[in-house]
């Protein structure tokens, strides 16, 4: 029998979301579920207004969390945001208030500035805008707001190291990093990889770029009659499939979680094709987790996962990362070294009960009642590192 769920001892953390992107959402789903276990009860406000209301949140979230969407029109939606936080900290005591995005952070910021007092604040951006933007208008205009919204006191937050890193730049204030969890699950699932070699890339259905990476890199695998199984896993529009079929990649629908620690567990390679400049790929963290060797997209949130030749490999464009894929093929005492050291790491830092300690650390709570993590072989977080 299943111990019974702590307690709710602390006043509490209110989270505060505007733009409910997939990725955030899972973040605030992990979040409060660690919180949870650890006795802290949660209060999360957001929007929900736009083209694509989200109406499936309260399945996302224990029945324990108070949920509070804000049902405006999306063109007075800051004036409601701004009222919904100022209420809920007139209306109950709290130990934390932790922005999430960019214009929940900086509404949230300036309606909190004007309140004679409140709890401690954290913002964390999920993705600055305008930092890993090309065009230098962008990254001039995201940097500005940053600085402009953080007049107003608060503990900066970054999703990973490198998120981290850029808002020490744009703040000139420490920044603490909260890297999010992988299930459990996926620290124990068996190695047992097909007789054919099979390389796996989880897609997302509009990642056009990615797909078209993959097909090229499986086009010249099969032409020089190498025998290598290549699979996309997750549905695509139309244009995303057609370049992946016809370089006789396997395309196979969305996955639930135990069909995807299945993939995982009969999988040699996982290889990530993604162009997402701004974001960390969570399924990069579970293919660590699981133990296999990891072949990356070089771009910003990638370095935040995989250090090069020590827990995965890095490639600048597909020519890179064909010749790497190769390479671990070639050499699978190699392949076993790197999935070994990647799941070592995962489990120092994407391991629930590390997350959750990180969590209670972060928010100052009471955590003299939980065990501490083992630290051995933790990466720290140097501000001045590249």
């Amino acid at each position: 029998m299943s111990a019974a769920p702590a307690a709710v001892a602390t006043s509490g953390v209110l989270h505060a979301v505007e733009h409910l992107s997939t990725g955030v959402v899972e973040f605030l789903a992990q979040a409060t579920r660690e919180l949870l276990q650890g006795g802290v009860r949660q209060t999360v406000v957001y929007a929900n207004h736009g083209r694509a209301p989200r109406r499936d949140l309260p399945a996302r979230f224990d029945p324990r969390v108070r949920l509070v969407p804000i049902e405006r029109p999306s063109g007075r939606w800051h004036w409601a945001f701004a009222r919904a936080l100022r209420d809920e900290l007139s209306a109950r005591p709290y130990d934390a208030v932790h922005l999430h995005a960019g214009k929940a952070g900086f509404v949230g910021r300036l309606a909190l500035g004007g309140l004679p007092s409140h709890p401690p604040v954290y913002y964390t951006p999920h993705g600055l805008t305008g930092v890993h933007s090309r065009r230098a208008l962008a990254s001039l205009i995201g940097g500005w707001l940053e600085r402009l919204a953080v007049y107003h006191a608060c503990h900066p937050v970054g999703y990973g190291h490198g998120e981290a890193r850029a808002l020490e730049r744009l703040t000139r204030r420490s920044a603490s990093v909260l890297e999010d969890a992988v299930d459990a699950a996926y620290f124990e699932i068996p190695r047992a990889p097909d007789p054919l070699p099979r390389v796996l890339t989880i897609g997302t259905r509009n990642d056009g770029v990615g797909a078209r990476r993959l097909a090229d890199l499986a086009a010249r695998f099969h032409f020089t009659g190498e025998p290598v199984h290549f699979v996309w896993a997750g549905h695509g529009e139309s244009h995303v499939e057609q370049p992946l079929k016809a370089a006789g990649v396997e395309i196979i629908g969305p996955l639930d979680e135990p069909a995807l620690r299945s993939q995982l567990a009969h999988a040699h390679i996982y290889l990530q094709t993604s162009a997402r400049r701004d974001t960390r790929d969570p399924s990069v963290a579970r293919a660590m987790a699981s133990g296999l060797p990891c072949v990356v997209a070089g771009l910003p949130g990638s370095h935040d996962l995989v250090s090069h030749e020590l827990t995965g490999l890095l490639g600048a464009d597909v020519s890179a990362l064909a010749e790497q894929v190769k390479r671990l093929l070639d050499h699978p005492a190699r392949a076993r070294e790197l999935g070994d050291s990647a799941r070592r790491e995962a489990r120092q830092r994407f391991h629930p009960q590390r997350f959750r300690h990180a969590l209670l650390a972060l928010y100052r709570l009471d955590i003299e009642r939980l065990p501490a993590p083992d630290m051995a072989g933790t990466r720290a977080f140097d501000p001045t590192s590249p």
